[in-house]
């Protein structure tokens, strides 16, 4: 059994993660860290047993710990990181993995000095809907995808522990959460896209809007466009501004399509169409715990097997990549060539 420690102890930790920790047999929490005091009630409630850590050097002192899961706000994401590795710590980190290139070129060359792994939380790639979505693309039903179009609507920015209004909401805050809805559905669509269309895009353009949320100081709209070396290109839509909450994914092959409408997909080849139902919808939820039992798994196969040990990190390092190629195009205000993220330093 591998041990485990919680580092930042909001929402999606205690209501995505630890349910996932609970069913698994393989995995056990020893300890948690948050800076908010508080936090230690909902912990013992849903962690009976585990030690509350009142710092993070009392929760890395602990000895017997494998793994650490880091859930703090991204702008903390890379000191806990490169921390565990030197103390020869895997690590499961939410997204966005890191907020500046030098971060991530810091974690990489960590791992690379060990054996340990980083994997980010890539869990939508887990929701039974992009599976099936996934599972089309890959079997070509509809053929290669020339043209993605992936829609998230929310009708607010997602909520943070403590929050009382919008200046304690640390996801509004730029400099801690490394921007708005951009980053916060992004990185998601990122993976999720690059891996329907089985590249990676080489140019870029991107507008970051605010369209009701005027005063906040991150973007609550977003507007992207990937081209691909094929030709194919992706059209993605983010907004906080929405009146419903709703998700919309459509991929055209050169031989069919596939329609995603929330809860529903619709499969179209020639003159035949499917239909296939879900239980619930893409945007049903926040904190999807059902979905991490594979991320868990997927994190288990990184840590035993060497073959899948940077596969994930070198994912999240292309999200990240394409997270700061919409900032520059949008700072431009013009479509740039996106330059691959090599491992090192330019």
């Amino acid at each position: 059994m591998l041990r485990g420690a919680i580092i930042g102890f909001g929402h999606i930790a205690a209501n995505g993660h630890v349910p996932a920790y609970k069913r698994n047999p393989k995995t056990k929490i020893e300890a948690v860290f948050d800076s908010c005091p508080e936090r230690k009630k909902v912990n013992d409630s849903l962690l009976p047993g585990s030690k509350f850590c009142t710092s993070v050097d009392e929760l890395f002192d602990i000895k017997d710990i494998d793994f650490v899961d880091v859930s703090t706000p991204p702008a903390h994401h890379a000191k806990y990181i490169i921390e565990a590795l030197r103390r020869k710590k895997h690590v499961l980190c939410e997204k966005p993995l890191v907020l500046t290139k030098e971060d991530l070129l810091a974690i990489w060359e960590e791992m690379e000095k060990g054996s340990c792994t980083v994997v980010t939380v890539h869990n939508w790639r887990y929701s039974p809907i992009t599976q099936k979505i996934s599972e089309i693309c890959a079997n070509s039903k509809i053929g290669k995808p020339k043209i993605i179009e992936y829609k998230v609507i929310r009708t607010r920015p997602s909520v943070a522990v403590g929050e009382r209004d919008a200046a304690s909401n640390w996801r509004l805050d730029p400099n801690t959460a490394g921007g708005g809805i951009l980053v916060d559905h992004g990185w998601h669509a990122f993976y999720l896209v690059n891996e329907w269309m089985g590249e990676e895009p080489v140019r870029v353009k991107c507008s970051l809007l605010n369209e009701k949320y005027h005063s906040i100081p991150v973007e609550d709209t977003a507007k992207v466009e990937f081209d691909y070396p094929s030709g194919s290109i992706s059209r993605l839509f983010f907004t906080w501004a929405g009146e419903k909450r709703y998700n919309e994914i459509k991929i055209k092959g050169e031989q069919g399509e596939v329609i995603c409408l929330d809860d529903k997909i619709f499969v179209k080849n020639g003159k035949k169409q499917e239909e296939i139902p879900f239980k619930e919808g893409l945007s049903a939820g926040s904190h999807h715990p059902e979905w991490y039992d594979q991320v868990l798994d997927e994190f288990l196969m990184a840590i035993t097997n060497d073959n899948f040990r940077k596969r994930n990190f070198l994912e999240a390092a292309s999200c990240f990549n394409c997270l700061e190629h919409c900032k520059l195009s949008n700072k431009k205000g013009t479509a740039i060539e996106i330059t691959p993220w090599k491992g090192k330093k330019n």
